[in-house]
C-alpha cells in the first residue's frame, strides 16, 4: 500500500463568486459605530464586532445565493410566515489559525446610495427598516480536510437604492410620583 506524503494531498483551491441580492433589509448593523459586539451568545466577542444585515428575498433572489453555492439558510420562524429572510454578515477582524489578520477580509463593508456615494450616516441619516438595498455577499467555496465541500458568505457592500429612514424616538416624559 502506496501512503502519500502531506504535499500530495492538496486541496482544491477555493473558489469565489460574488452574488448582488436586491430587497428589503431589516436591522442594518453596517457601520463601525453600529456593528454588533456581542452576537448570539457572545459569537462576536473574540472578532471585535461584526456587521449584519437581514434582506428579505424573494425565490429568485434567494436562488441566486444557492446557486453560487452558499450555505446560508432562511430565519426559521420567517419562513413559517411564509418570508424568506436571510442574515449577512461580516466579521470586524479576521484572522487565521496562526493568528495572522487578513485585514481585507474584515472591517466595514462598503455602504452607499442609489448613485454609487458613499453613505454618509451624519448627512443621510440611518437606514431603517424597510430601505430597499442591493446586498453584495462573496461566497467562498472550499474543500475542508475532511473530503466535504463547505462555503463561506461573506457581506462585501449594501448598496441603498430607496431609503426609509429610522423613526425618530421621542422621549417618553416620566412624571414623578
Amino acid at each position: 500500500m502506496q501512503f502519500r506524503s502531506s504535499q500530495e494531498r492538496r486541496l482544491p483551491l477555493a473558489k469565489y463568486k460574488e452574488v448582488t441580492t436586491t430587497g428589503p433589509i431589516e436591522w442594518a448593523k453596517i457601520f463601525e459605530d453600529t456593528r454588533d459586539m456581542t452576537g448570539y451568545e457572545g459569537a462576536y466577542e473574540e472578532c471585535n464586532g461584526a456587521y449584519t444585515v437581514n434582506q428579505i428575498l424573494d425565490k429568485t433572489e434567494y436562488d441566486k445565493l444557492k446557486s453560487a453555492g452558499t450555505q446560508k439558510k432562511p430565519n426559521q420562524r420567517r419562513l413559517m410566515d411564509g418570508e424568506l429572510v436571510v442574515k449577512f454578515e461580516r466579521k470586524h477582524l479576521v484572522v487565521t489559525k496562526d493568528g495572522r489578520e487578513i485585514p481585507q477580509a474584515g472591517g466595514a463593508p462598503k455602504v452607499t446610495d442609489s448613485d454609487g456615494q458613499v453613505w454618509d450616516a451624519d448627512i443621510n441619516g440611518g437606514i431603517g427598516n424597510g430601505s430597499m438595498a442591493a446586498v453584495t455577499n462573496l461566497i467562498t467555496t472550499f474543500q475542508g480536510s475532511d473530503g466535504k465541500t463547505y462555503s463561506r458568505t461573506s457581506l462585501v457592500s449594501v448598496k441603498i437604492l430607496e431609503h426609509v429612514p429610522i423613526p425618530e424616538r421621542e422621549d417618553d416624559e416620566i412624571e414623578a410620583a
